[in-house]
């Protein structure tokens, strides 16, 4: 959203007429905050202007150093600052939103060491922008950053010299620096470290005279930012080859395979409206005592087996659901949001495909854990005739999945 320069660097974005608009601190940093001659822009900048067009709220952003800009909320000299890592030194002065961005954390280097040889005990040489969110997580990790510099470019060139050995930087920035530079200083290697959620931190004070305004504000988030992030291509492939490992072991499971046959069986044809009765009772029964369809699903054998299988893979996979033809669970490792998954991509783009065609969905954001988990899913057929009989659905962490680098490598899955 076109801002106006009011001051040196202070850009206000008006909206509905209020007396003192929200004061917000940021810097520069492409491709989040983008300065444009007197304009600012970039993903954070829309972001925050479609959030607060929904409230209805007037603010002011201003680009300040990056350690000013964090120390002025603290004072009290403004409401937030962003786009902000979760930080151990702001809670006691703000509060993290719900993530504008994500952020791919990945180690470069040139050589073939892995994670977790880049650890606090290595001997290895490891950059780092000064002020930057990676360096700030480094130290806490207790890492020793040496030398500190003053951009990603120069972090590439010190790697290309042979000065140092590893940094750790956002993919995206980093890709956006590579394109700007005269040279081609691809580092040989990279690692990835984890997914970064980046957001608004907002003083306390200003949480305490309106105590409604973080639910709103969050609330709009995803409203107004509904998926954050796409999967590459390459992360893409490796997460492929996990889940095609684990649908060839639980597709041909008997106690799974015999278990939709016989639901189908039992079931049969069945209204759409009948579908929606009971889809409507399953949302009803988590708000009461006496959970019977809610029972019936959760204590068949083989949802035990299902969460057996969950637990065995240390947090990777989420959860696991199977449905019958329908679309409704027969079984699942977790209680599901709803009963009936027949009106989602995850069920109907593998059970009406004219082939196997595994469904890999976007990422998706976990309030709760502060995680993100992509779903995919494939058929489950009738290994006499092979019609499709039903839907296999899992959530796979992300993160833990692309940290599985060798087992994907080598076929194999670390399990308890």
């Amino acid at each position: 959203m076109p801002g106006r320069l009011l001051l040196a660097l202070i850009f206000t974005l008006p909206l509905a007429a209020q007396s003192e608009p929200l004061m917000l601190n940021t810097d520069i940093f492409p491709p989040y905050q983008v300065q444009e001659g007197d304009r600012l822009t970039g993903s954070s900048i829309t972001a925050l202007a479609c959030i607060f067009d929904a409230m209805d709220k007037e603010y002011e952003i201003r680009v300040l150093p990056w350690q000013r800009a964090v120390h002025e909320v603290s004072q009290g000299k403004a409401e937030g600052f962003f786009s902000s890592t979760r930080m151990n030194n702001a809670s006691n002065f703000a509060t993290l939103s719900a993530p504008l961005a994500l952020e791919k954390w990945y180690w470069y280097s040139n050589n073939t060491e892995r994670p977790p040889a880049f650890g606090a005990s290595s001997s290895l040489r490891i950059g780092g922008v000064r002020g930057s969110n990676q360096v700030d997580w480094l130290i806490q990790h207790g890492y020793n950053v040496d030398p500190l510099v003053t951009n990603t470019a120069q972090l590439l060139y010190l790697l290309e010299r042979g000065r140092i050995d590893a940094f750790l930087a956002d993919q995206q920035t980093l890709r956006i620096e590579m394109t700007q530079q005269p040279l081609d200083l691809r580092p040989s290697h990279a690692h990835f470290q984890q997914y970064t959620t980046l957001g608004v931190y907002f003083s306390n004070s200003l949480l305490s005279r309106e105590p409604a305004f973080m639910t709103q504000f969050n609330r709009q988030v995803f409203q107004c930012i509904p998926e954050i992030a796409v999967l590459q291509a390459d992360e893409r492939a490796r997460l492929a080859h996990l889940y095609e490992t684990l649908f060839d072991n639980w597709r041909r499971e008997p106690l799974l395979v015999q278990a939709v046959l016989q639901e189908n069986k039992t079931r049969g044809d069945m209204a759409l409206s009948r579908i929606h009765a009971l889809d409507q009772q399953w949302l009803q029964e988590q708000q009461q005592t006496e959970q019977p369809l809610i029972d019936s699903v959760r204590n068949n054998s083989l949802s035990l087996w299902l969460k057996q299988q969950q637990a065995s893979y240390k947090g990777l996979i989420s959860e696991i659901i199977v449905t019958d033809q329908h679309g409704l669970n027969i079984a699942a490792s977790e209680v599901t949001t709803d009963y009936w998954q027949g009106d989602e991509a995850k069920f109907a783009e593998p059970f009406f495909a004219s082939q196997d065609q595994p469904y890999m969905g976007p990422l998706s954001y976990d309030q709760s854990t502060q995680r993100y988990q992509v779903h995919v899913s494939n058929t489950v057929r009738n290994p006499s005739s092979g019609e499709v009989t039903g839907v296999i659905i899992l959530g796979i962490d992300i993160e833990r999945a692309l940290k599985m680098e060798n087992s994907l490598n080598s076929g194999e899955l670390p399990r308890q």
